[in-house]
């Protein structure tokens, strides 16, 4: 469950994936560069910030604000502490990305460099379309947080259909369905689990915003309270203005080093480390995680985790 949890988390960060462009060359990485460069989602011209409020039915105690400022990043601040403020925290944050806020760009998350992966560019038909197939291999020399990892772009419309991530024996396949340029649907499978992602919109001051989110997970290892969520947004507002310390980086202690690992990376560390009772390797990776990365949805939750482990 927390290896498929974990694909999960890591395929979404890839969903900023859309736009139009006249395709620059045949090759995998400068398809990949224009992309990127292209990208659209929610962020418009003219939207300088958003605020919104939001709640997930699985965590109705853990109310959060979510924060974005052009330039300055995303922020998700969760109310309370405990259990369903992690949970909240890591939903709402990771989720509002697949609305298309403020994605991260996929050649920093999965490290997608010529000096890290082989990378090819093939035509192929995906349902009856054609489209662009984009395939990454680490090189033997690299060890990343996947084996393989395989993009299909429609090139005709300039959005991904269908991903592919393969790490280690597990494997996570998400189809896309869109409407207006945003994502409308995403259906990702992986063994034993299959999760359904379905997004609404609405409107303010003209620019499209989120409006609810509604995620499904149909497999035998679901919890209860997890097979079926649903998070809500109110109180959208766009163009106002966001006090500056709400996207003030925490002060890095000399103690804390400057991490080489991606936020997920050093997450997966802290997992690591608290399972062989390590602590000390768990608080230090949690604060490189607030201190290095405040604009990634994990900061809320490694700060929170800090606050829980014994002193």
């Amino acid at each position: 469950m927390k290896r498929n949890l974990s694909i999960l988390s890591a395929t979404l960060v890839l969903v900023g994936l859309f736009a139009g462009y006249a395709l620059a060359a045949d090759d995998a990485f400068a398809v990949l560069e224009q992309l990127e460069k292209n990208y659209v989602g929610l962020e418009k011209p003219g939207l300088d910030t958003l605020t919104a409020k939001a709640v997930s039915s699985a965590a109705p105690d853990a109310p959060a604000t979510i924060y974005y400022a052009k330039g300055k990043g995303l922020k998700t601040k969760v109310e309370g502490a405990g259990p369903n403020a992690i949970i909240a925290q890591q939903m709402i944050g990771s989720f509002v990305k697949t609305n298309g806020l403020c994605s991260e760009k996929p050649s920093a998350t999965y490290k997608l460099t010529k000096e890290n992966v082989a990378g090819t560019c093939e035509a192929a038909t995906l349902n009856g379309v054609k489209v662009s197939q984009l395939t990454f291999v680490p090189l033997k020399d690299k060890k990343l947080e996947f084996t393989k990892l395989v993009i299909f772009v429609d090139t005709k419309d300039w959005v991904v259909r269908q991903m592919k991530v393969k790490a280690d024996e597990a494997e996570s396949t998400s189809d896309f369905e869109y409407k207006d340029g945003l994502i409308f649907r995403m259906v990702t499978s992986v063994p034993g689990n299959t999760t359904t992602i379905t997004n609404t919109y609405t409107t303010a001051d003209k620019f499209a915003v989120p409006a609810k989110m509604e995620m499904t997970l149909d497999g035998k290892a679901v919890p209860e309270n997890m097979k079926h969520i649903i998070i809500t947004y109110s109180d959208v507002k766009v163009n106002v203005k966001i006090a500056d310390d709400i996207f003030a980086a925490p002060k890095v202690s000399g103690d804390v080093p400057k991490p080489t690992e991606t936020a997920a990376e050093l997450f997966k560390q802290v997992q690591e480390a608290m399972m062989k009772g390590d602590m000390a390797t768990a608080k230090l990776k949690l604060k490189q995680i607030s201190a290095y990365y405040p604009d990634d949805p994990m900061a809320g939750t490694a700060e929170m985790m800090l606050k829980q482990l014994p002193k």
